[in-house]
C-alpha cells in the first residue's frame, strides 16, 4: 500500500531531499514526559497527511509530496496523537523514510520566484527595464 504524506521546508531544502533523502532532525514540538514533566524530543522527518502551511505553524516555501510504501500500522509507532486536532502527524526515522519512500516537491510559493522580493512580502510589479538589467550579463 503507498501512503502519500507531507513535508513543508525551504526550496534549497526541498532540493536536498529530492535528490540526498530525508536527514533526522530532533523536533520537541513543546512535548512533554507524562510520568517526569520533563521536556522531551523526538528524532526524525515530521511528516503529515495533509498538507500544512503558515495557519498551522509551519512554515516553508516548498511542499514535499512522499510516496511511502508502507502501511498506516508500520506508522503507528510514529504517530504524535492530538497534536494538530485535523491532521494526523508523524516524526519517522528518516532510514525508513529514505528506504520505502520518494520524495518530489510538489508544490512552491510562487511569491519565492526570482521577480519577487521575499515570501512574506506582496509581489512587485515587474518592469521592463528589469529585463534589460537581467539581459546584460
Amino acid at each position: 500500500m503507498t501512503l502519500v504524506l507531507y513535508h513543508r521546508t525551504s526550496i534549497r531544502e526541498a532540493r536536498d531531499i529530492v535528490h540526498k533523502g530525508f536527514e533526522d532532525v530532533d523536533w520537541d514540538f513543546g512535548l512533554r514526559d507524562a510520568r517526569t514533566g520533563e521536556d522531551t524530543s523526538v528524532t526524525g522527518v515530521w511528516l503529515a497527511n495533509r498538507p500544512l502551511g503558515e495557519r498551522d505553524g509551519i512554515e516553508g516555501d516548498a511542499l514535499v509530496a512522499v510516496s511511502l510504501e508502507l502501511d498506516e500500522a508500520e506508522l503507528e509507532p510514529f504517530e504524535l496523537e492530538g497534536m494538530l486536532w485535523d491532521t494526523r502527524l508523524w516524526v519517522v526515522p528518516s532510514d525508513l523514510v529514505n528506504a520505502k519512500g520518494s520524495a518530489r516537491i510538489s508544490e512552491v510559493d510562487p511569491r519565492s520566484s526570482w521577480f519577487y522580493p521575499a515570501v512574506d512580502d506582496e509581489p512587485e510589479t515587474r518592469s521592463d527595464t528589469d529585463d534589460d538589467s537581467r539581459n546584460s550579463t
